[in-house]
C-alpha cells in the first residue's frame, strides 16, 4: 500500500470513530493544520476519544509530535508522533482519555501541543515549530434539560392554541422524559402532555402541545401556566422539570373574528379581530359610494 493510500486510509477510520455528537475545533499555523474532534459533554469516570486530524499545507515537513495534556484526564498515550507527511496530505489518530472521577461538574481546560520540523529553500536544517492551543471541556455527572418555549402571548377562552419549544440535554444522557402542561387557574384541554423515551447527551428535540381552556375564564387577564414534569439518569435517579409562563386570555365577542393575538399599548391590549357589524358596515358604505358614484354621473349627463 502506497504512502498517499495510508494517509487517506487513516483519515477514514478517523473520521469513523469521531462521536455523533462533538465539538471541531482547529489549530494550525501556515505550514501544518490540525483538527479535533471531542464530545461536548463527558462524564466523570467515563472514557472518550479525542480524536485528531492532521493535514500538511506545505512541503517538508517533518518529526511531527502532538501532546495532550491537562490534569483532569487520565490519558494511556498522551503523545503521538508521525514522521513526515506530504503536502496536501491527511493523517488521523485518536487519543484515549478518562475524566477523572473527582472532577467536579463544569468545564476543564486540556492543553494541545503541536511540535514539528520544517526545512524551507534556504535553510540548512529542518527548524523547530511549536503549536500550542487550550480547548474547553465540559462535565458533568447528570442529565441537564434545558427549555426553550414559544407560546402565544394570546388566546381565546375555549379555542385551541400552540405551545411550541425545543429541549436541549446539556449533560449526560437522559432516560424517561415526562412532561405536561398545567394550570391552577385554567381547565387545559388537548394534547398536554409528552413523553420521549431518552435524549443523548448534547442532542435536542422539539415538541408541541396543542390545548385550549375552558369556554368561560371571567375577566380578562394573565394565566400562568406550568411546564412540569420529570426525567432521569442511567441509574433511574430521577430529576424535576418545572417552568412557567404566561398567556393572556379572554371570551371572543360574538361578533369578532380573526386571531387573538394583538400588542399591548401600555395597559391597553389592542387585537387584531375584527367585528361583524364593521364588516357589514363597510359592504353597505361601500355599495352606497359606488350607487352615489353613479347617480352623480347620471345627474352630470342631464344636465349637458
Amino acid at each position: 500500500m502506497s504512502q498517499k493510500m495510508l494517509y487517506c486510509f487513516s483519515f477514514a477510520i478517523a473520521s469513523i470513530m469521531v462521536p455523533a455528537y462533538a465539538s471541531q475545533n482547529v489549530m494550525s499555523d501556515s505550514n501544518l493544520q490540525i483538527t479535533l474532534n471531542y464530545p461536548d459533554i463527558v462524564k466523570q469516570g467515563n472514557s472518550f476519544v479525542l480524536s485528531s486530524v492532521i493535514k500538511a499545507t506545505a512541503d517538508q515537513v517533518s518529526n511531527i509530535t502532538i501532546t495532550v495534556s491537562s490534569p483532569e484526564l487520565e490519558i494511556a498515550q498522551n503523545k503521538f508522533f508521525l514522521d513526515k507527511i506530504a503536502k496536501d496530505s491527511t493523517f488521523g489518530n485518536d487519543f484515549k482519555a478518562i475524566v477523572k472521577n473527582d472532577m467536579p461538574d463544569g468545564t476543564f481546560v486540556t492543553n494541545i501541543e503541536v511540535e514539528y520540523f520544517i526545512k524551507g529553500y534556504f535553510d540548512s536544517q529542518p527548524v523547530k515549530h511549536i503549536i500550542t492551543q487550550a480547548f474547553q471541556f465540559n462535565a458533568e455527572s447528570k442529565p441537564e434539560l434545558t427549555f426553550d418555549i414559544q407560546t402565544p402571548s394570546n388566546a381565546f377562552a375555549g379555542e385551541p392554541f400552540s405551545v411550541k419549544g425545543t429541549i436541549k440535554n446539556q449533560g449526560t444522557d437522559a432516560q424517561n422524559i415526562q412532561i405536561g402542561l398545567v394550570s391552577s387557574d385554567l381547565d387545559l384541554e388537548g394534547k398536554k402532555s409528552l413523553s420521549i423515551s431518552s435524549l443523548a447527551s448534547g442532542k435536542t428535540s422539539d415538541f408541541e402541545f396543542m390545548v385550549q381552556t375552558q369556554k368561560e375564564v371571567g375577566a380578562p387577564k394573565q394565566f400562568t401556566i406550568h411546564l412540569n414534569g420529570t426525567y432521569a439518569d442511567d441509574s433511574g435517579k430521577t430529576y424535576p422539570v418545572d417552568n412557567s409562563f404566561n398567556v393572556y386570555v379572554r371570551q371572543r365577542g360574538i361578533l369578532e373574528i380573526g386571531d387573538a393575538n394583538g400588542i399591548w399599548l401600555g395597559n391597553f391590549f389592542i387585537a387584531p379581530v375584527v367585528g361583524v357589524g364593521t364588516i357589514v358596515s363597510s359592504v353597505i358604505g361601500f355599495f352606497y359610494f359606488v350607487w352615489h358614484y353613479k347617480n352623480k354621473k347620471k345627474t352630470k349627463k342631464k344636465t349637458k
